[in-house]
Formats: C-alpha cells, sequence, structure tokens
C-alpha cells in the first residue's frame, strides 16, 4: 500500500526555486572558473549557458516521471526494476548522494584551512560543522527547506561586493575575440562545467514532500536558469580579472578576487566570506544528507535519526582518512564522471524504462484509495 506525506510536513511549490539553486552553488561556485577553461578558453562561459540548458531537459524527464504517479526515486525504481534490483539501484544512488554530501564538506574543510586556520586538524573543523549538521537535518524536512532559503539570500548578499570591486582592474579585452573555439572545445567545457549543477537531482527526493507538486516545475527551471545567470556572471567576471595564464595557478578564483576589496574597518575581507560561506554550503550538505536518511528509512526501515548518526560517524572517518589537497582533487575528479553518468546516462534510461512499462504499473498502483500517512521528517 501506497503512503502520502502528512501536510504538516510539506512545503508550498514555491521553495522549490530556493531547494534547487541552494543545492546547486556550494563550494563548486569558488573555483569553478579554472577547470572549464582548460578547453574553451575565455569562451567558457558559453559552455556554462550549454550545460544549464541541457540541465532543463533532465529536470522535465523527472518531472514527467515523477507526476505519472512514481512519487519518489524508490517507487521509481520498483516500478522499473522491480523490487530486490530496484532497492539495489536505490541504494546505489544512495552511495552517491553521499559522495556529493562529503566532498562538499571535504572541500570547505580545505578551504577553512588553507585561508584562515592552516594548523588546525581536519577532523576537528569537521567535527564542529557535523554538530551543526546533526541539528538541522534532526528538524526534518521543513528545517532543511529553510535553511536552503537562507542558503540563497546570504550569497546573494555576498556576491554584491564580488560583482562591484573588481571592475576598477577589469581587462575588457581579455574577453576578445569571442567564439574562437569550436563546438567540440564548447562541448568538452560543458562537460567540466555540469558538475557545478549537481544537486538538482535531489527532486527525486524530496518530490513528495512539496505541496501540489506538479505545479513545482516552473520553480524547478526557475532555479536552474538563475543558477545558470550566476556562474556565468561569476565567471565573466573572474575572466576580467586575469588572464588565463594566470587563472591557470590559482585553485580558488572567487576567494582571490575577494582579496582586492579594500574597506577601511575589515582586513582580510576572504576571512569573513569564508566564515560566511558556511550558511550556502549548509543546504547542500543537509539535504543531500537528509536524502540518505530517507533512503535508508525507506529501503532498510531504519529510523532517519538512527541512519543520520551513522552518516555522520562516516563523514568523519571519511574526512578523517582523505588527508591532502591531491587525494582530494582526484576525489572530485572521480564523482565528476559519476555525476556524468548518473545525469547524462542513468536518469534517460530509467527515463525510457519508465515509458516502456513503469508509467502503466503506476497508474494501478500508485492512485489507490485509502493511502497510509506517513510521519515523515
Amino acid at each position: 500500500m501506497s503512503t502520502s506525506i502528512r501536510e504538516s510536513a510539506m512545503v508550498s511549490p514555491f521553495f522549490v526555486f530556493f531547494l534547487v539553486h541552494a543545492n546547486i552553488v556550494g563550494v563548486g561556485i569558488l573555483g569553478f572558473q579554472r577547470t572549464i577553461v582548460a578547453h574553451a578558453g575565455y569562451d567558457a562561459w558559453i559552455s556554462l549557458l550549454l550545460a544549464g540548458a541541457s540541465i532543463h531537459l533532465i529536470i522535465w524527464m523527472l518531472y514527467y516521471m515523477l507526476d505519472a504517479g512514481s512519487q519518489d526515486l524508490f517507487s521509481l525504481h520498483e516500478l522499473c526494476l522491480g523490487k530486490w534490483l530496484g532497492k539495489l539501484m536505490s541504494f546505489v544512488v544512495l552511495i552517491y548522494v553521499w559522495m556529493a554530501a562529503f566532498l562538499i564538506l571535504r572541500s570547505y574543510v580545505s578551504i577553512v584551512k588553507q585561508f584562515i586556520f592552516p594548523l588546525m586538524q581536519t577532523w576537528s573543523t569537521t567535527l564542529i560543522i557535523l554538530l551543526l549538521i546533526v541539528y538541522i537535518v534532526a528538524g526534518g524536512f521543513r528545517t532543511v527547506t529553510g535553511v536552503c532559503f537562507f542558503g540563497v539570500v546570504i550569497p546573494a548578499i555576498l556576491m554584491l561586493p564580488l560583482f562591484l570591486f573588481p571592475f576598477e582592474y577589469a581587462h575588457p579585452n581579455n574577453l576578445f575575440p569571442m567564439f574562437s573555439h569550436n563546438f567540440t572545445s564548447l562541448f568538452a567545457s560543458s562537460k567540466e562545467a555540469v558538475i557545478n549543477y549537481m544537486g538538482f537531482e535531489l527532486l527525486l527526493f524530496y518530490y513528495p514532500f512539496i505541496k501540489r507538486a506538479a505545479h513545482s516545475q516552473k520553480w524547478a527551471h526557475a532555479g536552474i536558469l538563475f543558477s545558470t545567470l550566476l556562474y556565468v556572471a561569476v565567471a565573466i567576471v573572474t575572466f576580467l580579472m586575469f588572464s588565463q595564464g594566470e587563472l591557470d595557478m590559482i585553485i580558488w578564483p572567487t576567494l582571490t578576487m575577494l582579496k582586492i576589496v579594500e574597506i577601511p574597518i575589515l582586513q582580510r575581507l576572504e576571512f569573513i566570506v569564508i566564515s560566511l560561506w558556511l550558511f550556502v554550503i549548509l543546504p547542500n550538505i543537509c539535504l543531500n544528507l537528509w536524502g540518505v536518511t530517507r533512503g535508508m528509512k525507506q529501503i532498510f526501515g531504519i529510523s532517519q535519526f538512527r541512519s543520520l548518526l551513522l552518516v555522520l560517524a562516516s563523514l568523519l572517518i571519511g574526512s578523517y582518512l582523505l588527508e591532502g589537497t591531491t587525494p582530494l582533487l582526484m576525489a572530485l575528479d572521480f564523482y565528476g564522471n559519476v555525476s556524468l553518468t548518473f545525469i547524462y546516462g542513468y536518469i534517460p534510461l530509467l527515463f525510457l524504462l519508465f515509458l516502456l512499462w513503469g508509467k502503466k504499473r503506476s497508474t494501478a498502483r500508485y492512485q489507490t484509495p485509502g493511502a497510509e500517512t506517513e510521519k515523515a521528517r
């Protein structure tokens, strides 16, 4: 028998904009410029537009499957793959989501060590952040949604000086000649850019928690569009500031640009930005971890709070084991390849399977009366 979510645990369709955007913009926006210019040079801003356009197509696929009655990832897997294979694939996706949360957390801790506390142990910084995460995720989906809301508002304020101060040192000639790279180069750059859009796929987890969920599709597309325009704007400002040779040697270009901002009563503005950026990466981590705990409950019947403690322990252990910048960059590169496979390989395959036989099964299975109400978090 299918279950439905209590209305008091649900959010309005409008909040999908914040859920999508907040889970896309995080640590990646601090250093994405360096990777996308490798193939397309300073035409890479075009690759950001191409990557964003492709994500809109994937969003349409997700809503088509979810609106047709599959409810979430777990029921979708059961419809298309059967009970046991569906559970196995759901567990594999949970590992993928856990990996995203871990790498976001580990990247932020690496930034804190590099710019603020170089002598502080990785595990101790991670533990402090995890204490805040357990409070948020244990509060349930509505609490996580509230954090996502502030995760959109705060960076909007932080980005303002980034767009104003650097123009004093801008070099417009850096952008020329435009459109000098072929489609092959732009496509290769787009592959590097796509990893910065990861996070929207959590829609597969929280879709049942949206009131009148079918009406939230326009807000999901709005979240993708806003994220795309933000990435393009930050990329162009960065290109105006640095030559490509300089950019190749800078790991965190966005933070480096902030060093030029001079305010009489404030020194080292990047310290303040990095500290406040915690509120930007928190939605990323919390929403991913909420998705993992939700999945553990759906697959294994483990309560979300117990599974949360297990997941947080695994994050702490992983942070202790993954030391150094090189292993972190290797892990990020591996995750990028996995995310490309998941977004552009697995989701279209699942969409095809749903069209073949999943949609017919969903009508009979999920539109039956008398559904139980789930006490969901």
